[in-house]
């Protein structure tokens, strides 16, 4: 009997293989990576700030590290079927007993292969808090798919923003953290797509 079952599942996929209505999709609704922390370096950063205090712009990258890990297939295809989006953001401070307290503010863009243009993701600003050992915030673009990116082979976060230092305090030149990002990904491919590796 499962042997006359598994020779008409056979027969009928192949009859299948020419039919584009018959798909699979996966969904996951919320994975968080941790990334390795990354250093955001501060221009002109060094040495004591003077009496009047500091204050400058600093940047870095992070790559999710997701090209490398990710099978082609779900990559291929119209963007509406495959589906990358971003869902918050959170740093946490890597030394015991430091804090973002000079961390003005952080803007969170998305950016792809050379050349492609950048997409704001989400921004934070401190504002009066003290003793800040965590910045997060949730997606200000939680329509944007980020597939695109991964198709055109990279996906990197970027941070830019302003930092101020005390007078007499030390300016660092760069700032560290402990990176935690979370993503919603769809994939829908129809039999057929799968059969051709598109």
């Amino acid at each position: 009997m499962k042997r006359n079952l598994l020779v008409v599942a056979a027969a009928l996929a192949v009859a299948l293989q020419g039919c584009s209505t018959f798909y699979a999709e996966a969904e996951q609704p919320s994975v968080c990576l941790t990334l390795t922390p990354a250093p955001f370096s501060i221009q002109g950063g060094g040495g004591i700030a003077p009496p009047g205090g500091f204050s400058a712009a600093y940047s870095g990258s992070i790559d999710l590290g997701l090209s490398d890990v990710v099978p082609d297939f779900m990559l291929n295809g119209p963007s509406q079927d495959r589906i990358l989006r971003f869902l918050s953001f959170r740093a946490t401070a890597t030394l015991l007993g430091g804090n973002f307290d000079f961390v003005d503010d952080v803007q969170l863009h998305a950016q792809g292969a050379p050349g492609s243009q950048p997409v704001e993701l989400g921004q934070y600003v401190r504002g009066s808090r003290v003793n800040v050992t965590s910045i997060s915030f949730p997606s200000g673009a939680p329509n944007v798919n980020l597939s695109d990116f991964l198709a055109s082979g990279a996906l990197t976060l970027h941070l830019a923003g302003q930092v101020t230092v005390p007078g007499g305090q030390v300016v660092p030149t760069t700032w560290a953290a402990e990176v935690e990002t979370c993503l919603y990904a769809k994939v829908h491919k129809t039999f057929q797509q799968m059969i051709d590796g598109t």
